[in-house]
């Protein structure tokens, strides 16, 4: 609380100034709508502090008019230094305002933020202030500086209060002094010889006749210097022109009183401004005038606040006029509308152009956002939303719609509630509609050709499914890759690559029908939906039709280049869904590609379980254990039974964890824990490991999203992965979905992966590299080109592979896995150490420069409940 001693100032201030429970201000009115306007907030208002309440002069979005004192944030701001912000970013985790009923009930006030607003003498009145519903995590230093200007436009307005009340008190003196001059010439001089204003009695030719002392103090003259002396020999000489009418008139009895302000010259040359009061005096009986009474004030103080208010009120009027809304107040009961001049620029009409009324601007609402409007203004009126919003289309001067978001409220109703008078604003949004369409449209869309992307396509195969599962039609799905396409890449260049890739994808748009979808999956990976079909031949001949357009040169700047295209064939049948039905086209997709390419083939069940019978999964009946295992593994990835275990990566110099690999694990309901080592070997074959690694990546993000900062998740990647998908998008929803920072991803990759297209990989790396993810090569050294692939790509991590680490005892072990540190050294990689499990093995790969480590001798794969634990418990893991 205030100190009681100043608090008893406070208040004896506040109740001079009696403005409480006065009249409403339209300039304090329109300051708080201003700033709601200026800072998006919902609620503004300017609040006085009495000694048990809170009351509002004025307000924009609250109801009420006064509340407790106790627990409000304005007593919380009072107690702050003069124009100093009180900011609560969410009142409601906040403890002193936490319990407020601005708070827990209406308006249910988050955020705020106040100024503490403070008369000459520096005590604290109250507040001005914006609150919002929602909180807000920060407010830029711009934005409290505007804060604070409002809150010294208040001041101003304050202070004119207290000027006026003063002048006020000062002018009933005035009256009682000149009474009593009227009644004792004795009482006059006392009076005026005690009076801070400096008064004078002058005959009607305006020669002074008396001064008060008080002059000394105002002006430093000797009261008798002046005796004799005229007014207009001491006034500004750009005031003597408007002050010589005055005392004419004065003097000329055509006036009893007078009241100017003009500019007195001091003795030491300064000019001061005064406030002058004139009084005619006349006889009792004859009623003649017998001189005047002229009362000198020191208005310097005053002046200076009319100044700051007037420049207050310009910045208000200019902000106005160049703010980017357009402005409009509504009489509901006339229909006439007051629009401002840059509300109609924003149409390209002239303010003379649009009839002021509410069914000209109806009548420039899209046909199709009229009725959602009309509902929006409704839902207010009748008190079911606190404003009016709504974004709609208004019809231009030249006939195109623009598209507007307009924000309105009630300022005033009637006895029984209906709406008179509505005031609110339009802001053009056409640009942020059109990049919200184009942002939709590149969402689903390749950047590259402009065809559906993995994702729409998805999309579309899951709406044909369900459109063929409710009308009984059938329909396709068609995989081609392009044959030759490399070898242009490679001799051309990537600029003519994708040139080629433009044309094949305006030619399959061409070839397909409407309604069908052609998607790029990525690279040089197109599919197709087709449906629906009367016979399987529909989808051989548009396969023909493709294979033929494809084929036909292209120019690609001056250089002829011919590509095919090899397509598999999937029909939809019964039982299936939209991952096996594009596995199947794969799987048709490979036929052809082994027929020759340049072709299309089918998929047929019967033959590809012929064909797989000579390489079973299993050492038994192909149709048993193998297929038995992978039905239980569908099944699981239907019902969640996968899980992922995460192993910590630990810093060797510090024992600290830097983060942790995420390891899959499957508990199988009956025969119990199945290794990795069983069951990935089968999702690769099958395709199952595209979903399955999606997922994992998915919840290892999710999951390491809720770990501090900057602890890493390490998430391994197959080759199939980077064959059938692009990883880009996948990484990418990952982290949108789980919100866990990009840099803190690490995809661990093998050498299998980089021997596929070393090119088309190489650019995808980059191309994730570029998003912030880091790139982990594991197993290093078991493959053939270990270190050719450390000099073609830029790898983050090399992990040794445990095989390595396991061999120390070889002297050509160690001296391999000592080259290999230091040639990532020297590229700027991190070298992990994987499976280590004894004190030997960890001081060999500490000793060999390895800078993190990992393996059961630190600790195994943990569930996530006790990976938190181990967190939380910041115990170094290196020991010895």
């Amino acid at each position: 609380m205030l100190d009681a001693s100043e608090e008893r100032k406070r208040l004896t201030a506040l109740r001079d100034l009696k403005i409480m429970d006065s009249d409403p201000d339209l300039h304090l009115d329109a300051v708080c709508r201003m700033a709601a306007h200026l800072f998006d907030a919902p609620m503004a208002a300017v609040q006085l502090v009495d000694e048990n309440r809170v009351w509002l002069k004025a307000k924009v979005g609250i109801e009420i008019d006064s509340l407790a004192r106790q627990g409000a944030f304005c007593d919380l701001t009072i107690r702050g230094a003069g124009n100093t912000p009180l900011i609560i970013g969410d009142l409601a985790r906040d403890a002193r305002s936490a319990r407020s009923p601005f708070v827990t009930g209406e308006p249910h006030a988050r955020f705020y933020a106040g100024v503490p607003l403070a008369l000459r003498s520096g005590l604290n009145l109250g507040t001005f202030c914006v609150m919002d519903r929602k909180p807000r995590t920060d407010l830029p230093a711009r934005a409290i500086r505007q804060l604070q200007d409002l809150a010294l436009i208040v001041e101003a307005h304050l202070r004119l209060y207290e000027t006026r009340r003063a002048s006020e008190m000062e002018s009933g003196q005035r009256c009682a002094a000149e009474h009593a001059l009227r009644a004792s010439e004795q009482r006059f001089r006392l009076l005026a010889e005690t009076t801070t204003d400096v008064i004078i009695w002058s005959d009607m030719d305006t020669t002074r006749r008396y001064v008060s002392p008080s002059v000394r103090t105002v002006l430093g003259y000797d009261p008798d210097a002046l005796i004799g002396t005229k007014p207009l020999d001491f006034v500004h000489p750009d005031d003597v022109d408007a002050f010589r009418r005055v005392l004419d008139d004065l003097t000329g009895g055509r006036v009893d009183q007078a009241s100017t302000c003009q500019r007195y010259r001091c003795k030491d040359g300064r000019w001061l401004p005064m406030e002058v009061s004139q009084s005619l005096a006349r006889d009792p009986v004859t009623q003649r005038p017998t001189g005047y009474v002229t009362s000198l004030r020191d208005i310097t103080e005053r002046k200076a606040v009319e100044d700051a208010l007037r420049v207050s009120e310009e910045r208000l009027a200019l902000a106005l006029s160049s703010g980017s809304d357009g402005l409009w107040d509504w009489s509901v009961p006339t229909g006439e509308v007051e629009l401002s001049e840059h509300w109609a620029a924003m149409l390209d009409y002239d303010a003379s152009e649009v009839r002021h009324h509410i069914k000209s601007w109806n009548a420039l609402i899209h046909p199709d956002d009229a009725e959602r409007s009309r509902r929006a203004m409704l839902d207010h009126f009748e008190g079911r939303t606190p404003t009016f919003a709504c974004e709609y289309r208004l019809r231009a001067k030249q006939g195109h719609y623009i598209w507007l978001l307009a924000r309105g409220k009630v300022v005033s109703r009637d006895a029984n509630g209906a709406p008179l008078r509505v005031v609110g604003t339009h802001f053009d949004i056409t640009q942020r509609k059109r990049d919200e369409q184009r942002i939709a449209h590149l969402a689903l869309h390749d950047p590259l050709t402009d065809l559906p992307n993995r994702t729409l396509f998805w999309e579309r195969l899951d709406r044909a499914l369900r459109d063929a599962g409710r009308n009984g039609t059938r329909f396709a799905v068609l995989a081609c890759d392009l044959d030759r396409f490399k070898q242009v890449n490679d001799t051309l260049g990537h600029l003519a690559g994708d040139r080629l890739l433009r044309c094949i994808a305006d030619r399959l748009r061409a070839a397909v029908r409407d309604g069908d979808t052609v998607a790029r999956l990525g690279g040089d990976e197109f599919a197709v939906v087709l449906g629906p079909i009367t016979h399987p031949g529909d989808a051989s001949h548009l396969a023909a039709r493709v294979i033929e357009a494809v084929n036909r040169p292209v120019d690609l700047g001056g250089h002829r280049v011919s590509v095919g295209a090899s397509i598999g064939i999937a029909l939809c049948s019964g039982g299936l869904d939209g991952n096996e039905l594009f596995r199947r086209s794969d799987v048709a997709l490979y036929k052809a590609k082994a027929a020759g390419r340049n072709t299309y083939r089918f998929h047929d069940s019967p033959m590809e379980a012929q064909g797989n019978s000579g390489h079973s999964r299993d050492s038994g009946d192909p149709g048993n254990v193998g297929d038995s295992l992978e039905r239980d593994m569908r099944a699981a990835m239907k019902r969640g039974g996968f899980l992922l275990h995460y192993q910590p990566i630990v810093d060797l110099a510090t024992g600290s964890i830097t983060g942790f690999e995420a390891l899959m694990r499957w508990q199988h309901p009956l025969k119990g824990a199945i290794p990795p080592s069983a069951f990935i070997p089968i999702a690769e074959e099958t395709g199952l490991i595209i979903s399955l690694g999606a997922w994992a990546l998915k919840e290892a993000c999710h999951e390491a999203a809720s770990w501090p900062e900057p602890l890493k998740i390490a998430v391994n990647v197959s080759a199939l992965q980077f064959q059938q998908i692009s990883m880009e998008e996948t990484v990418a929803h990952a982290l949108a979905q789980s919100g866990l920072a990009p840099h803190r991803l690490e995809l661990e990759i093998t050498e299998t992966i980089l021997m596929q297209d070393a090119e088309a990989v190489g650019a995808s790396i980059r191309r994730l590299r570029a998003q912030g993810v880091r790139i982990a090569l594991d197993d290093f050294g078991t493959g053939y080109s270990s270190l050719s692939y450390l000099h073609r790509f830029s790898f983050d991590t090399v992990k040794i592979d445990r095989s390595f680490v396991a061999g120390m005892i070889n002297p050509r072990t160690a001296a391999i896995v000592r080259a290999i540190v230091t040639l990532a050294v020297n590229l700027g990689a991190r070298i992990t150490a994987e499976g280590v499990e004894t004190p030997e093995q960890r001081d060999f790969v500490r000793a060999e420069g390895c800078t993190e480590v990992q393996g059961y001798f630190f600790s195994p794969p943990l569930p996530p409940h006790d990976v938190l634990k181990l967190i939380r418990d910041g115990r170094p893991l290196v020991p010895g």
